[in-house]
């Protein structure tokens, strides 16, 4: 049931007077009093009461947003949301698994115009195209009827959602500001954002992220099967663990520092940002590099470094492991292992790439939300953007 805030009534209230009927006052006491205990303890609040494998939508629009997801052992969905930018949040029973909700997330394209990171300062944006449509298969979400919950936000929207442990699918559509996800352990994860800044902490699930420009940071998660896109956007993992991961971007870095595979698919590429890969387990690296250098830097013995050309390299960590590629257009890719934290003083050509990690790892707590920086979106026109945004 969802919980409705109404403000104080301060008007006349005509007194009953003891000639009414007895029973008159004592039905008006009753209503009263079923009235208070059904408002909600807190302003702001909606909590509503799920089943297994529930399914949050939640949609943020505009710009200036702070959404925080969490995760309880309850089996309720809860929204606590400003007043001053109240959602709408509904609840409804869908079958999924029928010809109108297949068991697969269909991705739309998005057309998207960008200045080349490589361009002298001030040059117009010179690289254009489209992120074409995908489908991302759910990933352990049971055929049949699933409690829904619909959450429609404005702009400017503070909302901290709690999702029971069970939730099947989290989506999250969001315009423009900072999207945090805490320890969600769900079987599906969506997300798709415009511009802003993505955190995902101590996660374990399968994901689909899209995140056209800023940053999206992954730190300390495990994910079954992840895929990843983008525009502009820098993506950097911290002590992850994947078994399936493909990453790709347009014009955005890519770090994966101090992380583990298991025995799967992992690709990682970008047209013109670097990509980088730290290690702490067996893995079979291969890295290409159109215009671009590959570089290697291991401190442990027993690595095994095959440099073709300055542009083409492999490395076999602890006698091979799964197999790993990392290819860029015009920028660098480099291998290592462990944790960039670990190193200071960089050669001069990994000082790029350091510096993109240092900069964008874990926000601390306080830091309040902002429009991002031009530099987190590089579009020279808000038209540009309009034409790259994503319907929501």
């Amino acid at each position: 049931m969802t919980g409705v805030t109404r403000p104080a009534y301060d008007g006349a209230v005509e007194v009953l007077r003891s000639r009414a009927p007895w029973w008159i006052a004592t039905g008006l006491g009753l209503l009263l009093s079923w009235l208070a205990s059904a408002a909600p303890a807190l302003a702001g609040t909606a909590a509503l009461d799920v089943g297994d494998q529930a399914v949050v939508n939640v949609i943020v629009r505009g710009r200036g947003n702070a959404v925080t997801v969490r995760v309880w052992d309850r089996k309720t969905v809860q929204i606590d949301a400003a007043d001053d930018t109240p959602p709408a949040v509904d609840r409804r029973s869908i079958v999924f698994g029928g010809p109108n909700t297949p068991l697969v997330q269909q991705i739309p394209p998005a057309l998207y115009q960008v200045r080349d990171p490589h361009d002298p300062p001030g040059a117009p944006p010179s690289i254009s195209g489209a992120l074409p449509p995908e489908g991302f298969p759910y990933a352990d979400f049971r055929p049949g009827p699933h409690d829904v919950i619909h959450v429609d936000a404005p702009e400017n929207s503070h909302l901290v959602i709690m999702v029971p442990a069970s939730t099947g699918i989290l989506s999250l559509r969001v315009g423009m500001g900072q999207t945090t996800v805490d320890g969600f352990h769900g079987a599906n994860l969506f997300m798709i954002q415009g511009a802003g800044r993505v955190e995902l902490t101590g996660t374990a699930t399968t994901a689909f992220v899209q995140m056209n420009y800023g940053t999206l940071y992954a730190a300390d998660d495990t994910f079954d099967r992840i895929r990843v896109r983008g525009v502009a956007a820098h993506d950097v993992f911290e002590h992850c663990r994947t078994k399936q991961i493909e990453a790709t971007s347009i014009t955005g870095s890519i770090v994966f520092d101090g992380g583990s595979f298991d025995p799967g698919l992992a690709r990682f590429e970008s047209q013109t940002g670097n990509i980088a890969l730290g290690v702490t387990a067996p893995a079979q690296l291969t890295g290409r590099s159109e215009q671009g250098h590959v570089y290697t830097l291991f401190d442990r013995k027993g690595i095994t470094i095959d440099q073709r050309a300055d542009g083409d390299a492999t490395a076999s960590v602890g006698n091979g492991g799964p197999l790993v590629n990392a290819i860029s257009g015009k920028g660098n890719v480099y291998f290592y292992d462990g944790t960039l934290m670990s190193r200071r003083g960089v050669a001069p050509e990994w000082r790029p790439v350091h510096q993109l990690f240092t900069n964008r790892r874990r926000t601390p707590a306080s830091t309040s939300v902002a429009p991002p920086r031009p530099e987190d979106h590089p579009i020279k026109h808000l038209s540009e953007f309009r034409r790259t945004r994503l319907r929501i």
